[in-house]
C-alpha cells in the first residue's frame, strides 16, 4: 500500500470514529423545570382503587446519590414562573410543586430516574414480593391477605427520567393518590421533547408542565 493510500485509510478511520463517538463525548448539561399541578374537580367520577408505582432504582434530588451523579437541585433561574402564577390564580387547577434541577445529558443506558414525593403522607399495603408485577402495583388502605407490606406514599409519588437520544425524552412514572377516596391516578408516559419547548402531560386528576433547556457552555 502506498503512503497516499495509507493516509487516506487513516483519515477514513478517524472520520468514522468521530461520527460514531458516544454522545457523552460531547456531553451537554440540561436544566429540567417541572410544574406539578392537580385538577381541583378532576376525576370525581373515577374509582380505580389504590396503586403504588414500582419504580426500581431512583434517587432524590437532595441525596448524596444525586450529587455523585451530577444532579443538582436549583433554587433560582425559573423560566416558567408566569405559568406557575397562572395556575395559582386559577380556580380550575392547584399548584403542587414547582422545581428545577440540572443534570448531564445521558443516553438510554445511563439515564437516571429522579424520585418524586410531593404532598400529604399516607399509608397503604402492597404484596410482600413485587416479582412479576407491572409498573403499578395494586394496593389497599388496610392490610389483607396478599397485601401485608406496609409502606408510606405521598399525594404524588414516582419518578421522572430524562434521557438523550436523537431527541430528548421525558419518562413520567407517577401516581396521584387521593387517600380519602382511596383512589389513585396513574400517569405513565414517554414524551419526546425538543429543548426549550413547553410540554403538557396530564390525566383527569393531575399533570405537569415540563421544559428542558441546555446549559450554555456545558460542552465537555
Amino acid at each position: 500500500m502506498t503512503l497516499m493510500k495509507r493516509t487516506k485509510s487513516a483519515g477514513f478511520i478517524v472520520l468514522a470514529l468521530c461520527l460514531f463517538a458516544p454522545l457523552k463525548a460531547f456531553a451537554i448539561d440540561y436544566k429540567v423545570e417541572i410544574i406539578l399541578f392537580e385538577h381541583v374537580n378532576g376525576g370525581a367520577d373515577i374509582r380505580t382503587g389504590l396503586s403504588f408505582p414500582r419504580t426500581g432504582s431512583a434517587f432524590g434530588l437532595t441525596t448524596d446519590a444525586a450529587a455523585q451523579n451530577d444532579f443538582i437541585l436549583l433554587d433560582s433561574g425559573y423560566e416558567m414562573q408566569d405559568a406557575a402564577d397562572e395556575i395559582k390564580a386559577s380556580g380550575q387547577y392547584r399548584l403542587l410543586q414547582h422545581f428545577m434541577w440540572q443534570q448531564p445529558g445521558l443516553d438510554r443506558s445511563e439515564a437516571k430516574a429522579v424520585r418524586i414525593n410531593v404532598g400529604t403522607v399516607s399509608t397503604m399495603y402492597i404484596p410482600e414480593s413485587l416479582d412479576g408485577l407491572g409498573k403499578f402495583v395494586t394496593a389497599s388502605a388496610n392490610a389483607q391477605p396478599g397485601r401485608s407490606r406496609e409502606i408510606r406514599t405521598t399525594t404524588v409519588n414516582g419518578t421522572l427520567k430524562v434521557r438523550l437520544g436523537r431527541f430528548l425524552h421525558l419518562e413520567t412514572h407517577l401516581v396521584y393518590t387521593d387517600a380519602e377516596r382511596q383512589t389513585s391516578y396513574n400517569l405513565f408516559q414517554s414524551r419526546r421533547m425538543r429543548s426549550r419547548e413547553l410540554h403538557y402531560v396530564d390525566n383527569p386528576r393531575f399533570g405537569l408542565l415540563a421544559r428542558i433547556v441546555p446549559v450554555e457552555g456545558s460542552d465537555s
